[in-house]
């Protein structure tokens, strides 16, 4: 009978040490506490989702941005810190765990948020914020160039918090006037310390990884909505037809993303990591708006048209991502844009516009037309490229 040794792996060793700058010369991934830490942000979006999907009026999706907002800053902040300094200590991971309970409170809120729950997920949110300033101010006391950082973000961190806790005893509407000024306060800060943030530069490697496993998260959640949406149906064949539309459109939302959006641009300069990190934002709202409108375009399969919210919500969501795609990759990435791009933006609202006269399948099935069409056109640019770089290194592909 085989004897038990002594584990030698040397991840379950944690080093007593405190926060250190990454390397940015040595590829590094996420770690286990950053992966096991997305999972109360898993939880976040399902319910902004479910938010969204009860309340499909401008209203609702005015109320949906202004909880998306700072339930995606918070996950940027607490990102942003494990992109800059290096370090998986006891006191680190029962920070971040301290932080994942916060967002936990954050997403429990979500559903009342602009009832009851308004107070709650405040605090919560200021709570979310006060850890990441714990973590700063840990690494202030180890990096000496990390207290600029720290000073920074105290800089938005005070205003923005005291505009937050006055917003709990102050009546509708005029609290979330006071939460628009604070998000507004909070998002201004790394663009204003530019030069400050750029003395701790964005890692390379780790940080697209970070913003691709979230994005990952989104797209889980149209994956969600195609099993839940159909199960609810009782398997008609109008809904199953919708239901595998769908889950093309999430397919090549996906293989969209990474296809395009490269990790160089983080390293070009301070402006290119601020267009890479504020785009998301566009990317990921609509990523969640295509999930909702999935979910409702199975729903209503089986009549004569989508509904108008349905409509603006699946084909605008498509729209926004796109828009986001474009921009991150024109204005960070340095490249130029080909009008078949542009081509899907205009499609996409033209099907909202004119969808009342199609039937949902129809409708459906030109986005998935398209989007295929769009991914098939990539597939044999990719190969005539990569034919090209290997007869010529020099050759960079500069087109999307």
């Amino acid at each position: 009978m085989p004897q038990l040794q002594p584990s030698n792996n040397k991840s379950l060793q944690l080093p007593q040490r405190g926060p250190g700058l990454r390397n940015l010369e040595r590829e590094q991934h996420a770690t286990w506490i950053e992966l096991f830490f997305d999972l109360v942000f898993v939880v976040a979006i399902a319910e902004l989702s479910h938010y969204l999907e009860e309340h499909l009026t401008v209203i609702g999706f005015l109320q949906f941005v202004l909880l998306f907002v700072p339930s995606w800053w918070a996950w940027v902040l607490f990102t942003f810190y494990s992109d800059r300094f290096d370090t998986d200590d006891s006191i680190h991971r029962l920070l971040m765990l301290t932080g994942m309970l916060t967002i936990l409170f954050l997403g429990a809120n979500v559903h009342n948020a602009f009832g009851d729950g308004s107070a709650g997920f405040t605090v919560a949110y200021v709570l979310a914020r006060s850890v990441v300033l714990a973590l700063y101010y840990r690494a202030s006391r180890h990096v000496p160039v990390a207290r600029a950082s720290v000073k920074l973000y105290l800089a938005s961190y005070i205003p923005s918090t005291c505009l937050w806790l006055i917003s709990i005893i102050v009546p509708e509407p005029l609290r979330y006037g006071l939460w628009v000024i604070a998000i507004a306060i909070e998002l201004s800060m790394p663009i204003i310390g530019s030069r400050i943030l750029a003395g701790t530069p964005s890692h390379p490697s780790h940080l697209p990884e970070r913003f691709g496993l979230f994005t990952i998260i989104v797209l889980g959640e149209a994956i969600v909505s195609v099993a839940t949406a159909t199960a609810n149906t009782d398997w008609r064949l109008p809904s199953i037809m919708a239901a595998v539309g769908g889950f093309a459109i999430a397919s090549c939302l996906w293989w969209l993303y990474f296809n395009f959006l490269e990790n160089s641009v983080i390293i070009r300069d301070i402006r290119s990591v601020h267009i890479y990190n504020y785009g998301h934002l566009p990317i990921l709202m609509g990523l969640t708006l295509v999930a909702v409108g999935i979910k409702h375009t199975i729903s209503e399969a089986h009549h004569h048209a989508l509904s108008a919210a349905t409509r603006w919500t699946l084909c605008g969501g498509l729209a926004l991502y796109v828009f986001a795609i474009i921009v991150v990759w024109v204005l960070g990435c340095h490249r130029r844009v080909k009008w078949l791009s542009v081509s899907m933006i205009a499609i996409s609202l033209g099907l909202a516009t004119i969808g009342g006269f199609l039937p949902p399948l129809v409708l459906e099935g030109a986005l998935v037309a398209m989007l295929v069409s769009k991914v098939s056109l990539e597939i044999i640019r990719s190969r005539k490229t990569a034919q090209l770089v290997a007869e010529d290194p020099e050759i960079i592909e500069t087109q999307l």
